[in-house]
């Protein structure tokens, strides 16, 4: 009969005690890999997320779903090669290639390595046959490397073998499940090589190293608990009366039956604390580790979300079974909000940041700022939070006045929350004066040459009107420069017409102009043939972040261009083009801080400058508001 040992450990692992029928059930040969039903190894749930109040605290059910076989493992095969044991190494040689598939099925990042060792007289007592290596043909020819002979007296030289893996003779990741798997049916001497059976376990630990022992048959492995201390002091597995024909699948069984350490390491945000019952569990490698896992949030905590980062480590060394906890602390808010002075009422909006799974509370109240009690009537009052509502209205009601004013505010101001934090407790009002501060400007010209215009859209610029004007078909000349230009034409359009409105997106200024076709033709050097020219420019009321806000914007496009006969590809963007009199500018778009001009096309020359396309939108103040703009009220 098989017997399979685990006692409580003097190293760091726990209890266990296996049958042959455990062994039998765990051996790996017959089944590779774990079940496809099994639970794949690490944490579950590994991601939680709670909503809680300040002061409030939760409790979580955390299962770790440990390996089949421990975690990245760094498996030395040693095997006693002497005289006795040409069965068992027969019986591993032969399933030597199920061990290392079983094994990296479990865990693909497995290392294998083998050695063997006979007796302190024999030529070679002790040898490393292949390192740690994941190639597992290498591996498998390290085993084939064994042959039974030698071994002089009944004990053999065990320890020693034991001793010299443990202080170098192979070299381990330091990362990895380190594991000995010593097989041979008769003791050890003691010392062996010089190393007392203490000294060797102090090794062992020293190299966090677990030994599996496998006693061959009825063999003296095991003599005066001579290896069982070793597997005890290493937290490993001690397999008694092994037939020859079996040690293969003890092999397997007892690296399967080693125990791994489950131990939480716990890293959270300021405002939570985490406590898990218990701080470490011991399991067979493969079995669930359980755990309670209790989290509180502190009374003084903010609003949003906090986090803890749980890493359970397998016998002290991360392997990535991380589990994320997120508790949302719930926050009140109450938000700024602008209104016209003629809407009525200021409604405040306050939210919840998260829905709540439970009732919340805050109070409120108004407080006069810039606007006084006549602007609007104070209000105050208990908001509640029905569990998963995120969001109440507050209805002021202001008043609606006469007089040009600046704008003016008053605040909400909210206290003595109940299930949440507060998170921004004071929102503004802003009463936005019905009266525009200020007007649109434009005008448009669709030729300009030295003074010379024609077809100008409202000429005065300020304030913006609704104008047109065309141009007829001419010759203009000034100094050395003569423009020949058909279809021109300007106009200007205010959107809308009544500024006593008050402002709204969309609000605007445009002015266009336009020339069919034009010829020009400079001191007889330069001759310019232009096909349509047209030129935009807009000022449009748009949101930002405080309110409307006035936003400029010119473009002109070219259809066609000739310079003394050769075509220049012009499109809408800006282009200089050098000419022996001057310069030809083109698609000009200048923005100031008040407005913007667009002009399609400019020639520059040192006696004569000629303009086609140009367009000006822009803002300007009223003597109450120097500064201020159609945009606003």
């Amino acid at each position: 009969m098989l017997h399979l040992h685990r006692r409580k450990a003097t190293h760091r692992w726990g209890v266990r005690v296996l049958t042959a029928a455990a062994l039998a059930a765990s051996a790996l040969l017959s089944q590779p890999t774990p079940p496809a039903s099994a639970a794949a190894p690490g944490v579950e749930p590994s991601a939680v997320t709670r909503t809680l109040p300040p002061g409030g605290s939760a409790t979580i059910a955390k299962v770790v779903h440990t390996p089949a076989v421990p975690p990245n493992p760094d498996i030395v095969l040693l095997a006693d090669t002497t005289g006795s044991m040409g069965g068992a190494i027969a019986n591993v040689k032969t399933n030597a290639s199920d061990i290392l598939t079983a094994v990296s099925g479990a865990q693909p990042s497995a290392q294998f390595a083998a050695a063997n060792y006979r007796d302190a007289g024999d030529a070679v007592p002790f040898a490393v046959d292949q390192a740690l290596t994941a190639d597992q043909a290498l591996v498998q020819a390290g085993v084939n490397a064994w042959a039974a002979g030698g071994g002089g007296d009944f004990p053999e030289d065990g320890l020693n073998a034991l001793y010299q893996l443990a202080t170098g003779a192979v070299t381990f990741r330091p990362d990895g499940t380190r594991i000995v798997v010593i097989f041979g049916d008769a003791p050890s001497h003691e010392p062996s090589n010089g190393h007392t059976r203490a000294q060797v376990i102090a090794a062992l630990q020293a190299a966090d190293i677990r030994v599996v022992a496998v006693n061959v048959g009825a063999g003296g492995l095991n003599q005066n608990g001579q290896i069982q201390a070793v597997t005890d002091a290493t937290g490993g597995v001690f397999l008694d009366n092994v037939p020859s024909n079996q040690v293969a699948d003890a092999i397997l069984a007892g690296i399967q039956a080693i125990e791994v350490t489950v131990t939480p390491s716990v890293d959270c945000d300021d405002a939570l604390s985490l406590s898990l019952s218990p701080a470490s569990r011991t399991v067979t490698s493969g079995d669930d580790a359980a755990f309670s896992e209790t989290v509180e949030v502190d009374g003084e905590a903010a609003g949003g979300a906090l986090q803890c980062e749980v890493d359970f480590l397998v016998d002290g060394t991360s392997r990535g079974y991380v589990q994320t906890l997120t508790v949302h602390v719930p926050g009140l808010s109450a938000y700024d909000v602008q209104v016209n002075e003629g809407a009525g009422t200021a409604d405040f909006t306050v939210t919840l940041s998260v829905p709540a799974p439970f009732p919340v509370s805050v109070s409120y109240a108004t407080a006069t700022g810039t606007a006084g009690a006549a602007d609007f009537t104070a209000k105050s009052g208990l908001l509640t939070f029905s569990p998963n509502e995120t969001l109440k209205t507050v209805t002021v009601p202001i008043t609606d006045d006469t007089a040009d004013e600046l704008n003016e505010t008053f605040k909400l101001s909210l206290s003595s929350p109940s299930g949440a934090a507060l998170t921004d407790p004071s929102g503004e009002a802003t009463i936005v004066d019905n009266d525009r501060d200020g007007v649109f400007t434009c005008t448009a010209t669709a030729l300009n040459l030295a003074g010379q215009r024609s077809a100008r859209a409202n000429p005065a610029n300020s304030p913006c009107v609704d104008s047109t004007a065309t141009g007829p078909d001419n010759t203009l000349n000034a100094g050395l420069v003569t423009v020949q230009t058909t279809g021109l034409s300007a106009s200007t359009d205010l959107t809308p017409n009544s500024q006593s409105s008050t402002p709204a997106v969309g609000d605007k200024a445009v002015s266009t102009a336009a020339a069919g076709s034009t010829k020009i033709t400079v001191a007889g050097l330069v001759t310019i043939e232009i096909g349509y020219i047209d030129s935009t420019a807009s000022a449009t009321c748009v949101a930002g972040p405080g309110g409307l806000v006035p936003q400029f914007a010119g473009s002109s496009t070219i259809s066609s261009l000739k310079v003394n006969g050769a075509t220049v590809t012009v499109g809408s963007g800006p282009l200089t083009i050098p000419l022996v009199v001057g310069s030809l500018k083109l698609n000009s778009t200048t923005t100031t801080a008040t407005g913007v001009t667009q002009q399609a096309l400019i020639l520059d020359t040192l006696l004569t400058d000629l303009i086609i396309g140009e367009t000006k939108a822009g803002i300007t103040g009223t003597p109450t508001h120097p500064t201020g703009t159609p945009c606003r009220a």
